[in-house]
């Protein structure tokens, strides 16, 4: 195990590096490097639930309209914290910033309802005790690629100084 995600490590970090040089001047996680990270959390989520062919379609059917309506979603939460910005630097009236508060909160109930909508679908497709693998396996990738970009940019850092 700890040699797979050795390698995972290495790949993202060669991933991350190259992709860096490619695309200098596009904001982080867009473009082809987020592609490629995407497709290989999809080979390693296909290896990790131990899915046939025929799961594999029918699960990613529905995990690409769940990415894709949270990505939306994420998209409009992130318009709203903006607004919420604008409102707290401009001294804005406390009623204007408990509304644009109370917006932020409906979209991050949203999210959480998209998120179990998207789980109790998985039942259709996958065991119990592959949706449990699922949730386990999205918050070890997400830590993983965290501390693997963290690492990069430490080592920016070090380099620049």
């Amino acid at each position: 195990m700890k040699s797979s995600q050795a390698v995972a490590l290495i790949f993202f970090l060669i991933l991350m590096v190259c992709s860096n040089l490619l695309a200098q001047d596009q904001p982080p996680m867009r473009g082809p490097a987020a592609e490629r990270i995407e497709l290989f959390k999809k080979v390693r989520l296909m290896e990790s639930l131990k899915m046939d062919e025929g799961t594999s379609i029918r699960f990613f059917a529905r995990y690409n309209r769940y990415t894709e309506s949270l990505r939306a979603i994420q998209k409009d939460h992130n318009a709203l914290v903006d607004q919420l910005q604008k409102l707290t630097n401009s001294n804005a009236s406390n009623s204007d910033i408990e509304q644009a508060i109370k917006d932020i909160g409906m979209i991050e109930e949203k999210i959480a309802e998209t998120r179990s909508k998207f789980l109790g679908e998985l039942k259709e497709v996958i065991s119990i005790k592959q949706i449990g693998e699922y949730v386990v396996f999205e918050r070890n990738f997400n830590r993983n690629l965290r501390e693997i970009m963290r690492d990069i940019a430490k080592e920016r850092w070090n380099r620049q100084k």
